[in-house]
């Protein structure tokens, strides 16, 4: 019987817990569990890994960066897995994603831009120039429009709207141009926090917004594609067997990627923007917002 540590930062990443317990159990891998829950107190996350480290546990599964930080920071050699880490490299959990670091390694919630600027084509073939949303001091943000633009080249004109700060915001309606046929969000706590008041000066213009924020999707973007949590927990535990059941190290198993990202709609958007959404992602859709 193997006895696993969950250290989790919010309640949020609940559904990589249960994709990470349902998987395990589906493989036959004898576990009990410990689980640990700072409910978005990051102060307390290294006392949390301490407590997981003193139950003698064989694995930590970390859910969040913060978290898998904490679990990493610990002077005892236990494996820690991670999941959903956007960029595991600039988090500083690991220099390599094909060759990980030490006793780390896990899942990115990272999509594919070259994934992304596919999903756009296929969604709004007509666009031609993309506008992206880029806060100019967030490091994940970056390095998505950074991927984001080399994917795009010779398929989509890509222009940055880049933001100094949250003020920036409120210039959006001057910002656009004219020949702007849609707005892509990277992943960004501004952009997140204050979408309420991007959606509305895009609405004024009749732009489209493709997230990158699931929650989005359900304020008023027009879709999103993003990384499933319970599929990013359940291929955890296919690397948790591996270093459980099968003793290899977790600098053997490479950081993952997500290989099916969630396709979200929102039809009522798409009513009201006079969009037709093509049948063949409806059918691939994970939900539909109305």
């Amino acid at each position: 019987m193997f006895h696993i540590g969950i250290l989790q930062l919010t309640q949020n990443l609940d559904d990589a817990v249960r994709g990470f317990k349902q998987k395990l159990e589906q493989l036959d891998v004898p576990v009990t569990y410990t689980y640990r829950n700072v409910d978005g107190n990051t102060a307390r996350l290294a006392e949390m890994a301490e407590d997981l480290a003193n139950q003698h546990v064989d694995l930590i599964f970390a859910c969040s960066t913060p978290a898998a930080l904490a679990a990493k920071a610990l002077t005892a050699n236990i494996p820690v897995l991670f999941t959903p880490v956007f960029d595991p490299i600039s988090a500083g959990l690991t220099t390599s994603l094909a060759a990980p670091d030490g006793k780390v390694t896990g899942m990115s919630g990272m999509v594919l831009a070259a994934d992304k600027v596919a999903f756009i084509n296929a969604l709004l073939p007509q666009t031609k120039n993309i506008c992206l949303l880029l806060p100019a001091d967030d490091k994940n943000a970056q390095i998505e429009a950074a991927n984001f633009h080399a994917a795009a080249k010779g398929k989509i004109e890509v222009t940055d709207l880049t933001l100094a700060n949250q003020s920036e915001i409120s210039l959006l309606e001057e910002k656009i141009p004219t020949n702007c046929d849609a707005l892509f969000l990277p992943i960004g706590r501004i952009l997140e926090e204050n979408f309420s008041s991007i959606a509305y000066y895009a609405d004024a213009r009749d732009i489209p917004i493709i997230a990158s924020h699931a929650p989005n999707v359900v304020m008023g973007a027009l879709a999103a594609l993003c990384a499933s949590h319970e599929d990013l927990g359940a291929s955890c535990a296919e690397q948790a067997k591996q270093i459980l059941v099968d003793k290899k190290a977790p600098k053997d198993i490479p950081v993952g990627l997500p290989k099916n990202p969630d396709i979200l709609l929102n039809s009522f958007v798409a009513e009201n923007l006079g969009i037709e959404l093509p049948g063949s992602i409806v059918k691939k859709a994970k939900e539909i917002y109305k």
